[in-house]
C-alpha cells in the first residue's frame, strides 16, 4: 500500500498546484529494496481478496481524482499562468488610495437653483494597473480616474463630451444609462445599433441634451463587449431644479447627498472571463465574481485567492479599509447604483434607518424605513434617505451582500458579505443638534422590487389597454450548431453587432440588416402610441432587462412555482400572475424578470429611433441576449429624410475599417 499512498499524495499535489497536464512529476528513485515478483496466487487464496480490494481502492481514487479534475476545469478552465506585472511591488500609492473615503460627496447646491447651461468635457480613455481591492488588475481609466468622473447636472442642461480613445487595440462606446436621449439616438452609445466603436486613436463627441422632465440617478458605462466589468463606468446625477421661493413641501428634507457605485468584481480580465463562459465546458453557468467594489474601492482577503488563479495581492490592514465618515445629527440622501456584471446586492447600514424615496431615474416610491434594502440588480438604482436614530456607538458598519441566485457553482475566493467601517462623528457646528428621533417602526429589510408609488386616484398615467403588444421569449441555449457554446436568445435571434455591412443599423435601410438583428417596428406616423411588452423568461435564473430611450410601467411580474410560467396575451387564459396593476405601477427603465416567469411592461412610444432592449447581466448581453425596438414613422429607415443623422452614426465605421 506504500505505492498507493504515494500515488494519492503526488496526484493530489498535481491538482492543487494546477498542473497543466494533470500528471504528477515522477519522484526520485527510492532507496528502499524493490519488491520481488510474486508467484501466481490461486483464486481461492486470501491474497486474491486483498488484490481485489487493492484494485477497487485504485478505482475509487481514480473516480475521486476525475471528479476533482472535472470540477477544477469547470470552475477555472484550462490553467494559464498570469502575466508578469510591471508594478507588482506593493506601493505606498496603493495604500493611500485604499484610505480614501468610500463614498462620493455630491454638490446639489451648485445645480438646483441655477438656470440650464451647456457644459463641455474632454475625456481620454486609457488603461493602467490599479489595486482597487488590494489585487492588481488592469482597469480602464477616464482622465486617469477609476471609476470615471462623476457628472452632475440639472434638468435642461446640455453635456458635450469629447471621448478620445487612447487604448492600443480596443474600440469603445459609452451609453448614458437611463437618459432618454430624445432626438439624439445616434449618441446613445449602443454598439452595432446606434454607432460603431470609437477606434484606437480616434475620438467621438457625444451631445446629450438632458430633458426638462428628467432628473434622478443615472450612470454611464461602456457598451462595447465587456469593458464595463473592467471599470469603464461612472456616475451621472441629474438634480431636480428647486426654485428659491419653493415651499418646503416641494423639497426632500436631507442635509447632504452622496453616491455609492456598488458592484461585483472579477480579478481576471473581463475578456478572459467571457472566453471562459463562451465555451461548451462552462455548461452555461455564469462566472462567479471574486470580490466587490464600492466607488472603485474594496478590501480583499488575500488568503482566499484560489491557488490555480494566483493574484498579486496586497493585504490591507484594518485601518486601511476604506470607510465612511458620518455626522449622526444629519440626514443623508444616498444614491445607490448597482454597476456589477452578475450579482444583485442588498445594502445594510448598522444603526441607521434607510427610507427608499426613488428608483431608477427619479421615479418616486413609498416605502417604510428599514435597516436593509435589496435586492438591487445590475443596472438598477435606488435613492434612500438615511437617518441615525441610534448613535451611542462611534463605529457602525456598511454591509453589502451579493445575491447568489446566479451563482451556479461555489467560488471559494469570494466573500458574499463584505463590511466597511462607518465612523460616527458629529461636527463642531452640529454638536448642539439633537440626534434624529427613531421612526416608529423600522423593518429589518424591504424588497425594493416590490416598492410602489403612492396611489393617486385622480391621475391614471395610461389608458386601460395598449395600442400594440409585443411578446418576447428569452433564454440561454447551448445548441449543437453553435458547438454547445451558450448563447442568449430573444425569440429566435442571438444578437451580434451588425457586420454585413459593418455599419450601425440606424444608418441602414431595414433590408440591409443582417440575420443577427431582431428589431420589431412600432409605427408612430402621427402621434405616440402605448405599447405593452410581455417578456417571458424561460431560464432557471432571473434577468434584469434595460430599455434604452424610454421609461416603462411595470404592470405585472410573476415567477412560477412549477412549469415555465409564461404568459401569452393572445390566449384567452388569464395571466398566471393575476390581474395587472393599473392603479400605481412602478415606473422604471430596468426591471428584474424572475426565473420561469414574466414581466408585462407598458411604455409610451414617443421617442423615434432604434433603441436597445437587453439583459443587463453582462455575460448574457455579450452572448446575444439583446434586441432593438424601432419607433418611428417609416419602417424602412430610422431617420427618414435626415441623412445627416444617419451618416453621423456611420462615420466611425470608416475609421474602424482602415
Amino acid at each position: 500500500m506504500d505505492g498507493l499512498i504515494e500515488l494519492r499524495r503526488r496526484t493530489s499535489q498535481s491538482v492543487l498546484t494546477g498542473s497543466a497536464s494533470g500528471v504528477s512529476t515522477p519522484s526520485a528513485p527510492s532507496t528502499q529494496p524493490q519488491p520481488q515478483p510474486q508467484p501466481l496466487i490461486a483464486p481461492s487464496s486470501p491474497h486474491r481478496l486483498r488484490s481485489a480490494a487493492y484494485f477497487v481502492s485504485l478505482l475509487a481514487i481514480a473516480l475521486v481524482l476525475s471528479s476533482a479534475a472535472s470540477l477544477f476545469y469547470l470552475r477555472h478552465g484550462s490553467f494559464n499562468p498570469p502575466l508578469p506585472l510591471s508594478n507588482s511591488t506593493p506601493s505606498t500609492q496603493a495604500s493611500a488610495e485604499a484610505r480614501r473615503a468610500l463614498d462620493i460627496i455630491l454638490s446639489p447646491q451648485n445645480h438646483i437653483s441655477r438656470p440650464p447651461n451647456t457644459f463641455h468635457y474632454n475625456w481620454t480613455v486609457t488603461a493602467g494597473l490599479r489595486r482597487p481591492d488590494g489585487v492588481t488588475k488592469r482597469v480602464y481609466l477616464i482622465n486617469d480616474q477609476f471609476p470615471g468622473p462623476t457628472l452632475e447636472a440639472r434638468s435642461g442642461d446640455t453635456l458635450i463630451i469629447r471621448v478620445e480613445n487612447a487604448l492600443e487595440d480596443e474600440g469603445l462606446s459609452i451609453h448614458w444609462h437611463g437618459l432618454h436621449m430624445r432626438g439624439q439616438n445616434e449618441f446613445d452609445g449602443a454598439d452595432g445599433l446606434t454607432q460603431c466603436p470609437v477606434a484606437p486613436g480616434a475620438s467621438f463627441t457625444y451631445q446629450i441634451a438632458v430633458s426638462n422632465e428628467q432628473h434622478g440617478t443615472f450612470w454611464y458605462h461602456a457598451h462595447q463587449q465587456v469593458q464595463r466589468a473592467d471599470g469603464l463606468y461612472g456616475g451621472l446625477i441629474v438634480h431636480k431644479p428647486v426654485p428659491q421661493d419653493a415651499p418646503d413641501s416641494y423639497r426632500i428634507r436631507y442635509d447632504e447627498e452622496r453616491l455609492l457605485l456598488i458592484g461585483d468584481w472579477y480579478h481576471r480580465p473581463a475578456d478572459d472571463v467571457l472566453k471562459w463562459y463562451m465555451r461548451a465546458g462552462s455548461f452555461g453557468m455564469e462566472p462567479v465574481p471574486d470580490s466587490m467594489l464600492i466607488n472603485g474601492l474594496g478590501s480583499y482577503n488575500c488568503s482566499l485567492a484560489v491557488p490555480a488563479r494566483p493574484v498579486d495581492c496586497l493585504q490591507l490592514d484594518e485601518e486601511q479599509t476604506p470607510g465612511i465618515l458620518i455626522d449622526p445629527t444629519k440626514r443623508y440622501r444616498y444614491r445607490i447604483i448597482n454597476t456589477g456584471s452578475l450579482s444583485g446586492i442588498t445594502v445594510r447600514i448598522e444603526e441607521a434607518a434607510q427610507t427608499a424615496i426613488e428608483v431608477d431615474g427619479g421615479h418616486p416610491v413609498k416605502a417604510n424605513p428599514a435597516y436593509a434594502i435589496g435586492v438591487l440588480h445590475p443596472g438598477e438604482r435606488v435613492d434612500t434617505v438615511v437617518t441615525w436614530p441610534h448613535s451611542q456607538n462611534q463605529l457602525a458598519m456598511l454591509q453589502v451582500v451579493l445575491d447568489d441566485e446566479s451563482f451556479r457553482y461555489p467560488n471559494s475566493a469570494l466573500r458574499r458579505t463584505q463590511a466597511f467601517p462607518i465612523t460616527l462623528t458629529p461636527t463642531s457646528s452640529s454638536s448642539s443638534k439633537s440626534v434624529e428621533p427613531a421612526p416608529p417602526d423600522i423593518q429589518a429589510s424591504i424588497d425594493i422590487q416590490q416598492a410602489l408609488p403612492e396611489v393617486s386616484p385622480e391621475h391614471q398615467p395610461f389608458p386601460q389597454n395598449a395600442n400594440q403588444t409585443l411578446v418576447i421569449y428569452t433564454t440561454t441555449l447551448k445548441l449543437a450548431r453553435l458547438s454547445n457554446v451558450p448563447h442568449g436568445f430573444m425569440n429566435h435571434t442571438s444578437y451580434k453587432p451588425q457586420s454585413n455591412p459593418p455599419q450601425p443599423v440606424i444608418s441602414l435601410p431595414r433590408e440591409a440588416w443582417d440575420k443577427n438583428q431582431f428589431i420589431p417596428y412600432i409605427s408612430t406616423p402621427t402621434e405616440p402610441i402605448w405599447v405593452d411588452i410581455v417578456i417571458n423568461n424561460l431560464d432557471d435564473g432571473g434577468h434584469p432587462f434595460h430599455l434604452h430611450g424610454h421609461d416603462f410601467y411595470i404592470l405585472a411580474t410573476h415567477a412560477a412555482d412549477h412549469g415555465w410560467g409564461s404568459y401569452n396575451p393572445f390566449s384567452p387564459a388569464p395571466p398566471p400572475g393575476g390581474a395587472f396593476n393599473l392603479v400605481n405601477p412602478a415606473k422604471k427603465d430596468t426591471v428584474f424578470i424572475p426565473r420561469h416567469g414574466y414581466a408585462v411592461l407598458r411604455f409610451l412610444a414617443d421617442n423615434p429611433g432604434i433603441w436597445m432592449l437587453h439583459c443587463h447581466l453582462l455575460w448574457h448581453q455579450a452572448s446575444g441576449m439583446a434586441m432593438g425596438l424601432h419607433v418611428g414613422s417609416d419602417e424602412a429607415r430610422a431617420f427618414p429624410g435626415d441623412e445627416e443623422r444617419a451618416q453621423r452614426a456611420s462615420r466611425l465605421c470608416v475609421r474602424n475599417s482602415t
